[in-house]
């Protein structure tokens, strides 16, 4: 038996399901309709970076770490204005040997690992790595063996992990063609590997994500020009499926789907209108208790547009120049440097903020209500779940179905229409499997800690005790319960 993984970053059945229905897409509905499919559920943060992680390593984030590179990205910093030692908290993987294609390489099996997120420099493993994002976006050093890179320049001369200044022009003119020619070249690298030698293929797929991003107004209309990225979708997955033996297992998993944006609130407005006001007599920053010398010294944000008008600026004094704390004598400076279209963001507290503080601002928080919907902002809220190895207390938040958490500033009102034509990430993920003489059938809700056992299991390999999920096939898979689709 082998495994072939594809992971396709927000495939969303409200999409593909009509398309399915008018014979667009027979290899997905062949694999949708014809094997087991679930719901998949991930762990928080539902940042993609979060997410593959917890699916290749079967590890919660608490024994992830943070990924290097992504920790501007995928966090949302609540920052006192006075001085810190350091803005961010970058951490190494833990468990670095725990990801799946290191524990098949360990045992003798041959893998591939093709455009997984955060595999970059690749890493020495018994088969191919070709690394994914974020990554330069090809050289030799993507690849690993070295040789690879070469040989697959030969197939696909312009080969690209990511639009670059080679299709700028194209990309500026219609993103359209650049995905499409993405999706052509991902197609015809995929080709090339199924004919290597392995036992384990993991590959990964992130255009379908690009373009709901940029087209979510076209996809929705199921417009001919973005259907025909899904139609190249499925000439993918129909060259994988002619290359299985029926004893083989295809995975197919998305680790989020996608949902419209109908409104917006004006996240970071909010968190600096939240900000304890210190009133400005003539529009100059008073002195004392904390506060700059010098206007050069103080970093400051746009006046709101309100009738009593306030400026928020960074401290850059020492705080021993003050005995008051910055909350009681000083301004904040509340720095969100979240995902907005992944629909969440991560909030770092400052060390000085008592519980009283925190809870005061979470209740305040949970007050924000569209005033045109009655919809909450927030959907769901979190504390200390993001990164449990550092010291720092976090919140994590969760945006309101179809609310995107913005961070423009200036904003005459925190609420405003939403962005028909962008889409923003769902945390529902689906799951599909198919072949290995697995029926017809439909899963309960999977977590992403049951990919890396599903795995092992199909291959008969034993599961290491580390492991928090289960495996889906096998003598201990759950029963399926085989259900209409």
């Amino acid at each position: 038996m082998r495994v072939l993984l594809i992971g396709v970053d927000g495939l969303t059945l409200r999409i593909v399901k009509p398309l399915m229905a008018q014979g667009l897409l027979p290899h997905l509905r062949q694999i949708y309709e014809g094997g087991a499919h679930a719901l998949l559920r991930a762990p928080l943060p539902p940042a993609a970076i979060t997410r593959w992680q917890a699916i290749m390593t079967g590890l919660p984030p608490q024994r992830q770490g943070l990924i290097p590179g992504y920790d501007e990205y995928d966090r949302c910093l609540l920052e006192a204005a006075a001085p810190r030692s350091t803005m961010s908290v970058v951490g190494e993987l833990a468990q670095e040997d725990a990801a799946l294609w290191s524990h098949l390489s360990a045992w003798g099996r041959r893998v591939l690992v093709v455009n997984v997120p955060a595999t970059y420099p690749p890493r020495p493993i018994n088969g191919i790595m070709l690394s994914g994002p974020p990554a330069p976006p090809f050289y030799a050093g993507l690849a690993y063996p070295p040789d690879f890179a070469a040989r697959l320049l030969e197939v696909i001369p312009h080969y690209q992990l990511a639009p670059t200044w080679r299709g700028l022009a194209a990309w500026f003119r219609e993103p359209l063609v650049e995905i499409r020619r993405l999706l052509a070249d991902r197609s015809a690298l995929l080709d090339m590997l199924l004919r290597e030698a392995w036992d384990c293929c993991l590959f990964v797929l992130h255009e379908i994500d690009l373009l709901q991003h940029l087209y979510w107004d076209r996809v929705l209309d199921l417009s001919r020009e973005v259907v025909v990225c899904y139609g190249l979708l499925d000439e993918l997955l129909g060259r994988a499926l002619s290359a299985l033996q029926p004893s083989d297992l295809l995975i197919l998993l998305s680790p989020y789907s996608f949902q419209s944006i109908k409104r917006t609130f004006h996240l970071k407005e909010y968190l600096r209108r939240y900000t304890p006001h210190f009133p400005f007599v003539g529009g100059v920053a008073p002195r004392g208790a904390g506060w700059p010398a010098r206007r050069e010294e103080a970093r400051l944000l746009a006046p709101l547009p309100a009738r009593r008008r306030w400026r928020v600026c960074r401290l850059v004094t020492s705080p021993e120049r003050s005995a008051e704390p910055p909350l009681a004598g000083g301004s904040l400076l509340w720095l969100p440097a979240s995902s907005p279209l992944g629909g969440y963001a991560a909030i770092a507290l400052a060390d000085h903020l008592t519980e009283q503080h925190i809870e005061e601002f979470i209740a305040d928080l949970q007050a924000q209500v569209d005033p045109a919907t009655a919809y909450p902002a927030i959907g769901d809220l979190y504390r200390d779940e993001t990164c449990p190895h550092s010291q720092e207390r976090r919140l994590m938040l969760l945006a309101h179905d179809g609310i995107l958490l913005s961070q423009a500033l200036g904003q005459r009102q925190l609420w405003g229409a939403g962005e028909p034509c962008y889409g923003m990430h769902h945390p529902d993920g689906l799951l599909c499997l198919y072949g290995a003489g697995l029926q017809r059938s439909v899963l309960r809700p999977v977590s992403a800690y049951d990919i890396v056992p599903t795995v092992l299991a199909a291959l008969d390999l034993p599961l290491p005790a580390w492991l928090v999920g289960r495996p889906l096939v096998g003598a201990r898979a759950p029963l399926a319960r085989p259900s209409p689709i």
